[in-house]
């Protein structure tokens, strides 16, 4: 879930390639398993992401992947994948995606959400592992990218704990846009982490400024 309590700075992070390749399987609680995306999954995609605030309405969640990742159909089959309960509903859900732009090609997690009824199960560093392995399997040899904000601090916590660093003043991009304008985002850093000093220890705020790259 996102707090928007609290002000919005956009952070940058990344994880080095031999990080990814010292991770091991990602592990699901028993009677959950993991799907790839099949053509019937974007109102399962919209409602996830609805959930947890990222869109306003599941019709414009709908709407966005549609028009931003439903045209690359194959590459959503080998790189966005789901968590299923136990009663066969996806209920998370997290992307191995990719952008080439000015910034040069860059693999880049996209969209990782659970359901916050499922929340605190172990399964968002289920869904960043798998990610992590579906990169290794698809990216060999690169680091991976990804743009959060101080709304989702648990969450940075998290990629954090998985070997992900904040970068200082490098840049991320999302090519995945209605208009199909890239996006890019620039790393707030100091702002970010004054923030974080408002919902963090002091001494975990310390070490992410202390490991950021």
């Amino acid at each position: 879930m996102l707090d928007k309590s609290i002000a919005y700075k956009s952070v940058v992070m990344r994880i080095e390639c031999d990080k990814i390749e010292a991770l091991g399987e990602a592990t699901l609680p028993d009677g959950f398993s993991f799907r790839f995306f099949e053509r019937s999954d974007v109102k399962h995609w919209g409602s996830i992401e609805t959930s947890v605030l990222e869109f306003p309405s599941e019709s414009e969640a709908c709407s966005y992947f549609e028009m931003a990742y439903l045209p690359s159909l194959l590459e959503l089959q080998k790189r966005c994948f789901f968590i299923i309960n136990p009663d066969g509903i996806p209920i998370a859900t997290a992307t191995a995606w990719y952008s080439d732009s000015e910034l040069g090609y860059q693999p880049i997690l996209h969209w990782v959400a659970v359901r916050p009824e499922y929340q605190r199960k172990g399964l968002g560093k289920a869904l960043t592992k798998k990610a992590l392995n579906v990169f290794r399997s698809l990216e060999s040899g690169k680091p991976v990218w990804l743009q959060t904000q101080t709304w989702s601090y648990p969450a940075i916590r998290l990629y954090h704990s998985l070997g992900f660093n904040i970068v200082k003043d490098e840049r991320s991009v999302n090519m995945n846009t209605k208009d199909g304008v890239p996006k890019i985002y620039q790393t707030e850093f100091a702002e970010a982490m004054q923030v974080l000093r408002t919902v963090m220890k002091d001494s975990y705020v310390d070490e992410l400024i202390n490991t950021a790259v």
